[in-house]
């Protein structure tokens, strides 16, 4: 990762309008739930591959490499790595809207704010997870930055309970 640090010390930047819809996994009935109802204790249960030992987080089906079925579950690591990452342009008001809301006028996003997509391997995963980066500024994100989960509050059991990654270090780039 060195040679990749070193080569390009700035992120690239695109100018545009990306429009990123609902965040879905491919799953038979009720077999994401009990991954869901695991964060009501701030586990992250992801299926184990008994043939060839990979863990996926969420959970899958069929092992990608050996195309086993992964019946077994494992908690796996609140620790990761980001692989890439995604920051906003400053939001606007009228410019984000979800689920018909307008984000920014209702108070869920502060005007001028940036959001950070991160895709994320939690440790000892073969897979990765699109989550919110939160808690650093956009400039000091980096590719191969350990991060941590970030559980809300009172965890209920949902899908929001796992709010995000934040830097599982203090990060210091001069």
């Amino acid at each position: 990762m060195g040679l990749i640090k070193e080569k390009f010390d700035k992120t690239m930047q695109v100018e545009g309008e990306w429009n990123i819809g609902a965040y879905r996994w491919k799953a038979p009935e009720g077999y994401l739930d009990e991954y869901v109802r695991n964060f009501k204790e701030r586990k992250i249960i992801g299926t184990l591959c008994t043939s060839c030992g990979r863990a996926y987080v969420p959970p899958r089906e069929i092992c990608a490499r050996c195309f086993t079925e992964t019946t077994e579950k494992v908690e796996v690591s609140q620790y990761g790595e980001v692989l890439a990452f995604l920051v906003s342009p400053p939001l606007e008001k009228g410019k984000v809207v979800i689920a018909g809301i307008d984000a920014v006028q209702a108070g869920f996003l502060k005007e001028g704010e940036r959001i950070i997509l991160a895709m994320v391997r939690f440790e000892g995963t073969a897979s990765s997870m699109v989550l919110p980066l939160i808690n650093i500024e956009p400039e000091k994100v980096r590719v191969g930055m350990k991060v941590k989960a970030v559980w809300a509050e009172e965890c209920q059991g949902k899908l929001a309970d796992l709010v995000g990654v934040e830097p599982a270090f203090e990060v210091k780039y001069e």
